[in-house]
């Protein structure tokens, strides 16, 4: 990995490595200075010479100081992007978590339905066994149309969850819906050709 390449971390440690040796350097410097002894002209060039490198190095240090601030902001800034992405994240799991509540709801709803025509279905039947006179008969057909009318109206829901299923992408619950829908249809299309049977007989 190239200098230019390093990560925002790996910068930050580089940075707060760097400072560290510069200000090691810098104390060792100070500490080499103030303790130099001045009773003699080599050593007072000698201690001119140490004042000039602690500047030297000061400038340094300052410089490793700048750097590392740099690399805080530029990793609290990658901090706050992903935050930010994040909470965008979490907003979308929470939009789509009451889409998925609501759908599911409705598909629920659907199967009490189903729950309630297959009930239906049963009671005609017994009713149909039962029907020996012309008048119950026409009861009979009045049920019949009654319990057709309402497949209709939940094989229609059912086709809107499913298509909400697949406009939302929770295909699951679309397939479900539309595997229910097809077997309403089916059975509708049995209770069309029962009715005209008996309308005929």
């Amino acid at each position: 990995m190239s200098k230019r390449d390093k990560s925002p971390s790996s910068e930050l440690v580089a940075a707060a490595e760097s400072l560290d040796a510069q200000l090691t350097r810098f104390e060792s410097l100070a500490d080499q200075f103030r303790k130099a002894p001045l009773n003699s002209e080599k050593n007072l060039e000698r201690a001119s010479k140490l004042l000039r490198d602690v500047a030297e190095q000061d400038q340094q240090l300052n410089a490793a100081v700048s750097a590392l601030v740099a690399a805080v902001t530029k990793t609290r800034d990658r901090q706050q992007t992903q935050a930010e992405s994040v909470n965008a994240r979490a907003q979308e799991l929470q939009q789509r978590a009451e889409a998925f509540k609501a759908l599911l709801e409705r598909y629920g709803a659907l199967g009490q339905s189903a729950a309630e025509l297959n009930q239906r279905m049963q009671d005609f039947a017994a009713q149909r066994a039962k029907a020996q006179s012309s008048e119950q008969n026409a009861e009979v057909l009045g049920i019949l149309d009654a319990l057709n009318q309402r497949m209709g109206e939940v094989a229609e829901e059912a086709s809107a969850v499913t298509k909400l299923g697949e406009e939302q992408d929770f295909t699951d619950i679309g397939r479900q819906a539309d595997s229910l829908r097809q077997q309403l249809l089916s059975a509708r299309n049995k209770l069309q050709l029962l009715r005209k049977g008996l309308a005929e007989a």
